[in-house]
Order: structure tokens, then C-alpha cells, then sequence
């Protein structure tokens, strides 16, 4: 994150990530969820939502994990005994930028052989949890969620929160989606490690919605797609037009006239991308940019890492 001094790095987790399945949890899946979850420590990941899929071997064993590390579980509506089980939200500040993190899990009983441990609704929650905290600079929700559920959050929650970040379903490489610059900016993540996004935001003067830049990146590179389109039209009507000259007239008018059809055409696309571009990011302007980084086979493990994994999971083959 790009904040009024030096860029800082966060790091999180938007839940589901310490088990394979939702259910009852074996010794061997125990080991695996408390490798996980270190090796998350040893990487610096500040804030995790509790997902249903961490609560695969109950709460006791997740608060125990987490007791003494720096990772702070967070859900505004997991419950026991209609008391919340793990904090709510939380609030880091990094060069003086506060960056406030709410956690939710998927609604419903999400914990095997927990009868009294509920998940209510989200949205209610999470107004609950806004509500609560203090000012900040930017909010962020870590939503452990169906997509369904992160959309009604970003619809419902709108310019109280910046940014939504989406586990529970797999959803692919996304790009940001946002239906207005009324509505909170959804991020789905990736499965499995298979990915890993990166959100910089640059606050500038703080006032107004976040700009994407990488819709803006598009529209760039459409400008560019265009204008060589542009200049491939140009040179076919020229020669068009000298093949032209060289012939008495004849049916080659209804080519010319379609050609130059299609070359106005592509002016206009070009100029109304000239503009979208040109109007965007005003001066002092809240920005943000969105990409992933696929961790393939062209990723190379490294060496002591991978003798861990093997600890754990002798099968693995190094394809992530």
C-alpha cells in the first residue's frame, strides 16, 4: 500500500485457507492446517477472516493455533452462545496510514459438532463492526463468503467500505468489479496458492471513490489496439484509392466507401477512448491498482521450503 510517505506492504488473508474441505478434520489435516498457518506467520500476514473451511477441527483448535502469533482471526459474526467468538475488526497503522480490517464468515453452522457456534448474517454484522471502530484511512472487509454474499456486501455497504477481499468459492484471476462509485470495490480471490494478489492504493488528497487504474490500463491499451488499426485502414485505403486511379470507374467506389466507413468509425472509438482516458484521475485523486502474479511451474521452488511441504505432504510434485 502506497500511503502519504514510503510505500508499506500489508499482508492478509481472506479466509479458507488452513483446510482442504469444510467437515471433520483428521490428525494428518490438523498437521497440514498448523503448517499453513505458520508458514502465513513466517510471511508477515497480518489480518485472516475465519472462513468454514478453518473451522474444519473446531474453534478451540483455531484459537489455539493463533494464541501468541501476530495474526489477528477476525469475524463480526461468528458466534457461540450469541457471544462473538474472535474479534470483529481491527485497525493497523503503517506510516501513518490507518488501514481498517473487518472480518466475516459465510452465515449458517460452520463449525462440525459446534451446535452453538453460528454464523449470523452478514451485512448486519458488518454495519455492527463499521459502526464500532475509530477513524481510519481506508476499510478493507475480508469476507470468508460466497461471491452472492460479497456482492450483496458491496452493494449494501457501499462507500463505507473501500475494499471487499472474497473467499469461499473459486472464482479465478478476476479483475475488480464494481457496479457504480456508490458500491464497495469486490476482489475475489485465487485457490489454493495457485495465485497471489497484489491491491496498491495510493491515497492522494483522500476525498472522493477510488479510481482503478487497471480499467484505465485497459482503456490504454485499446487506444494503442486502435490507433494501429487506424494507421492498417489508412494504408489500405491509399493504396485502394491509387489502384483506383489507374482504372476507369467501376465497382471499386462501394470498397472505397466502406473502407472509409470503417475508418471513421475507428476515429470516433479512438477519440471517445482519448477522452475516458484524458477525464479519469484528477489531480489528487484516490487510486488503486489490482493484479495477480500466477505461481506455475515457471515459479521454482525454493530448496528448504519445499523440504517442509514434503514433511507434510510427501505426494507433492512442485506443480503448486
Amino acid at each position: 500500500m502506497d500511503g502519504w510517505k514510503s510505500p508499506a506492504l500489508l499482508v492478509l488473508d481472506s479466509g479458507n485457507a488452513l483446510f482442504a474441505n469444510a467437515g471433520v478434520a483428521t490428525d494428518a489435516d490438523r498437521k497440514r492446517a498448523t503448517f499453513v498457518f505458520t508458514v502465513m506467520e513466517e510471511l508477515g500476514t497480518r489480518a485472516m477472516a475465519v472462513g468454514q473451511r478453518d473451522l474444519s477441527s473446531g474453534t478451540a483448535f483455531l484459537e489455539q493455533l493463533a494464541k501468541g502469533k501476530k495474526i489477528k482471526l477476525l469475524s463480526a459474526n461468528l458466534q457461540r452462545d450469541g457471544k462473538r467468538i474472535f474479534d470483529a475488526s481491527t485497525i493497523i497503522e503503517v506510516n501513518g496510514v490507518k488501514v481498517a480490517f473487518v472480518g466475516l464468515t459465510t452465515p449458517g453452522p460452520v463449525a462440525p459438532n459446534e451446535p452453538k457456534v453460528m454464523a449470523q448474517p452478514t451485512v448486519a454484522a458488518a454495519k455492527e463492526a463499521l459502526a464500532a471502530l475509530g477513524p481510519r484511512d481506508v476499510t478493507v472487509v475480508i469476507a470468508a463468503t460466497s461471491y452472492a454474499d460479497a456482492m450483496q456486501l458491496s452493494t449494501e455497504l457501499g462507500a463505507s467500505v473501500d475494499f471487499i477481499i472474497q473467499s469461499g468459492e473459486f472464482r479465478g484471476t478476476q479483475p475488480p468489479q464494481r457496479l457504480d462509485e456508490k458500491s464497495s470495490v469486490l476482489l475475489a480471490s485465487a485457490q489454493k496458492g495457485q495465485a497471489l494478489a497484489k491491491l496498491d492504493v495510493t491515497l492522494g488528497n483522500g476525498k472522493g471513490a477510488f479510481v482503478d487504474l487497471s480499467v484505465i490500463d485497459r482503456d490504454r491499451q485499446q487506444v494503442t489496439f486502435v490507433a494501429e488499426q487506424i494507421k492498417t485502414l489508412e494504408d489500405r485505403l491509399k493504396l485502394a484509392k491509387d489502384k483506383a486511379a489507374t482504372k476507369s470507374a467501376d465497382s471499386s467506389a462501394g470498397g472505397l466507401d466502406q473502407l472509409k466507413e470503417t475508418l471513421a468509425g475507428m476515429k470516433k472509438r479512438k477519440a471517445d477512448l482519448d477522452a475516458q482516458v484524458s477525464k479519469k484521475i484528477a489531480p489528487g485523486s484516490k487510486t488503486f491498482g489490482f493484479g495477480w502474479t500466477l505461481l506455475g511451474s515457471d515459479v521454482v521452488d525454493e530448496p528448504k521450503m519445499k523440504a517442509r511441504v514434503l514433511e507434510i505432504d510427501p505426494a507433492y510434485s512442485g506443480s503448486h
